[in-house]
């Protein structure tokens, strides 16, 4: 007989959980574009949704394995469980005043270290679930009350912040080790609603008590209340849970925020961070912005301004529409002085050291002189966005000199590409090798899957470290290349995550066909690898086959994707590049005897101004 009152929580609770991802999503886009200034200024602007979203979705086959446990492996995944990790911990710089957040965020670590090492002792020595909690609910008490005590003592604000943040997270590691459990042979599993109620409890204690212990501000909600569920969960579930999956029946792969996506230690903090926000929205003002907190969005390109104020005008907007072509022109001027890396120009000449045609210095003040003036008739503002137009077209060739090429931009990423595979190949190689039970029994083993997923894990900390590191890679410091942010300086560790993870999907593909390839090779063997009505087909023309697709239909395919978008940007940039705010540029060079100027490929003459045109 069914019972409608389950049936109904059920449904209720399916539905939620297919729902929930894109609420959140559709939360953190909302305060990211729709409250920008004040999003950036405590971490949660556009790159973080980025790299909280595409990004996370894109390094989806990107696990770590890096313990055995008895037969088993443990892993980490990048998108659900890194990724937010890496978030959470960089809410520390606007959390706490300015130059401390690394002492801030060593001194949290070490308090949640001793936490969760001593709440997975408790759960080792102590199996009785009732005296077991009650020890991991006191060692998650007395931690958080010590680094308070400590910092009140001392008389040190900061670290009684820490000792508040260290209890809320506390609080969410105590709730989700109540409300989980571990099922061997599954993993760690926790029921609707209860998986609901330690973020949100977060989510609105932030935002309640904000104001008083968080700098003063509501909106440091946001950070505090992701950082306390993500770490909370990570330790009540991912750690304190681990115990009894081990030793299962048969070897296994258990991964932290494996369900990517769709993982508690992912969705957690969403959780806590969209209850903050709700209630913001509810007791206090809102978000506003915290100041001096953190860095500006990427600003828009030249071409990109020069679009926006073409669009202005079309809106009937024609002073903004004339406003917005200086400025577009402007930022053009200071975009080619800064990729010669010449002196900030003075604002009344922004052209100042810039080698273009004088018309270009005249136009510019013509144009500012226009705009300060203003203008409701649509023709001048018309004229204005031409002038502007050929003004930023004066730049191009000094932007084409220093921007990387597409082509030369391939041969660097293969060149690193085969840097990165060659040792995983040998170790693919050998996994097949060792394993028993023939073709079947490679690609059913824990080790085989653990080294595909490895592979794109660490084929992508390659290029994220190495970028973030020294703001390059082998392949490209071959072909004389550098990652730089719009400033020129090596990108911040948000950006490096984010372009990075858009080549996750290629790596992705070679990761699963150059495996199969050569378990193929290896342990095929004869020619009946496979048969197709009758037909042998033996394993190295398959393998031949899958690396042949793979490379024509995935790499091919996804490289010529961002082949065309570097050719048809003004600024070189694939997608990877837009979202995060990076340029891929030349080595700089700087010319003998020149005043700060570079020969990079050659001069390059500006364009002259059509015949007829005014300023």
């Amino acid at each position: 007989m069914i019972d409608p009152a389950q049936l109904a929580f059920d449904t209720v609770g399916n539905a939620l959980s297919v729902a929930l991802p894109g609420l959140l999503w559709a939360a953190l886009f909302l305060v990211a574009f729709e409250h920008g200034p004040a999003a950036e200024s405590v971490g949660f602007g556009r790159r973080t949704f980025w790299l909280l979203l595409p990004a996370a979705v894109a390094v989806s086959l990107a696990d770590l394995a890096f313990v055995p446990i008895a037969n088993d492996l443990l892993g980490i995944s990048l998108g659900g469980a890194i990724f937010p990790i890496v978030v959470a911990l960089l809410a520390f710089h606007p959390l706490v005043a300015p130059g401390s957040a690394r002492r801030a965020a060593a001194v949290y670590l070490v308090g949640f270290g001793a936490i969760a090492a001593g709440g997975l002792g408790v759960v080792l020595a102590v199996p009785a679930p009732l005296p077991g909690a009650l020890g991991v609910t006191a060692i998650a008490a007395a931690v958080p009350a010590a680094v308070y005590a400590v910092g009140a003592a001392r008389a040190d604000g900061p670290l009684r912040r820490i000792g508040a943040l260290l209890g809320l997270t506390a609080g969410v590691l105590v709730l989700t080790f109540l409300f989980t459990s571990a099922v061997p042979n599954l993993g760690i599993t926790e029921a609707f609603p209860q998986y609901l109620l330690p973020p949100i409890a977060a989510g609105l204690v932030a935002a309640i008590v904000a104001p008083q212990w968080l700098r003063g501000s509501e909106a440091l909600a946001l950070p505090a209340a992701y950082l306390a569920a993500t770490f909370g969960v990570l330790g009540g579930a991912d750690i304190l849970r681990q115990p009894p999956l081990y030793p299962s029946a048969g070897p296994g792969l258990y991964v932290i925020g494996g369900a990517g996506v769709l993982d508690l230690v992912y969705l957690s903090g969403l959780l806590a961070f969209g209850a903050a926000y709700a209630g913001l929205r509810a007791f206090g003002p809102g978000v506003v912005p915290v100041p001096g907190a953190a860095a500006a969005d990427p600003a828009p390109t030249p071409v990109a301004e020069l679009h926006r104020a073409f669009g202005r005008g079309w809106d009937g907007n024609v002073a903004g529409s004339l406003a917005g072509a200086s400025a577009a022109a402007r930022s053009a001027a200071r975009e080619a002085a800064s990729l010669l890396e010449l002196p900030p120009p003075p604002d009344d000449r922004p052209w100042q050291g810039v080698p273009v045609p004088g018309w270009v210095v005249s136009d510019q003040a013509n144009l500012d002189a226009a705009a300060r003036a203003g203008t409701s008739d649509p023709r001048e503002s018309y004229r204005g966005w031409l002038t502007a137009r050929f003004l930023v077209a004066a730049a191009l060739p000094i932007f084409d000199r220093r921007f990387a090429a597409a082509g030369r931009r391939t041969v660097a990423f293969l060149l690193d590409l085969a840097l990165v595979t060659a040792p995983a190949v040998v170790v693919w190689a050998e996994i097949a090798a060792h394993t028993p039970g023939g073709l079947a029994g490679v690609v059913g083993s824990v080790a085989f899957t653990a080294a595909i997923y490895g592979y794109v894990a660490l084929a992508f900390g390659y290029f994220a470290v190495c970028e973030y590191a020294v703001g390059t890679t082998i392949g490209k410091r071959a072909l004389g290349l550098e990652v730089r942010d719009r400033r020129l300086a090596r990108p911040e560790l948000r950006a490096v995550l984010v372009r990075n993870a858009f080549r996750a999907p290629l790596l992705s593909i070679v990761a699963v066909a150059g495996a199969s390839a050569v378990a193929l090779l290896v342990v095929g063997g004869g020619a009946g690898a496979l048969a197709i009505e009758g037909i042998g087909i033996g394993a190295g023309s398959l393998a031949a086959t899958i690396l042949v697709g793979a490379g024509a239909v995935g790499v091919g395919l996804l490289g010529l994707v961002g082949y065309l978008s570097i050719l048809t940007t003004s600024e070189r940039q694939r997608w990877g590049d837009l979202v995060s705010g990076t340029w891929v540029v030349r080595r700089f060079t700087p010319s003998p005897g020149a005043p700060g100027g570079a020969t990079m490929g050659g001069t390059t003459s500006a364009p002259a101004p059509p015949p007829g045109r005014s300023g």
